[in-house]
């Protein structure tokens, strides 16, 4: 009699997808270790980039003639808030501590006022 296993369509199907797989995988490896492959991958990475490099110039231009804002000038003016937000922080920092400096001078440093009455002041000698 014959395997029950030898006829299983699952184990069939595995096998077959694990030789598959194991023989793309070897045809891949063997074709970018070849010279050819990579000088063409350098090129069409640089014909991508040139290609990117034009779009993005052409948006801009675009955008400039609807008067709207780029990328690169709303990420400039996200600098700039944040270069404001940073001086914002300092400058509260430093009235928090002007504010302690003048609560511990205390009473002793006030000047008094002058009394309200109608006598002239005494003369010290």
């Amino acid at each position: 009699m014959a395997d029950p296993d030898e006829f299983n369509p699952m184990r069939l199907w595995r096998e077959w997808l694990i030789k598959s797989e194991k023989m793309f995988s070897d045809g891949m490896t063997e074709v970018m270790g070849d010279e050819r492959f990579s000088k063409g991958m350098g090129r069409y990475m640089q014909e991508m980039l040139h290609t990117h490099k034009m779009m993005t110039d052409s948006f801009a231009q675009y955008l400039t003639a609807l008067n709207l804002p780029s990328r690169g000038d709303i990420l400039d003016i996200s600098d700039r808030i944040g270069q404001m937000e940073d001086a914002l922080a300092q400058t509260q920092v430093e009235l928090r501590q002007l504010r302690t400096q003048i609560a511990s001078m205390g009473s002793d440093s006030v000047q008094k006022k002058p009394s309200r009455s109608k006598k002239p002041p005494q003369a010290t000698q």
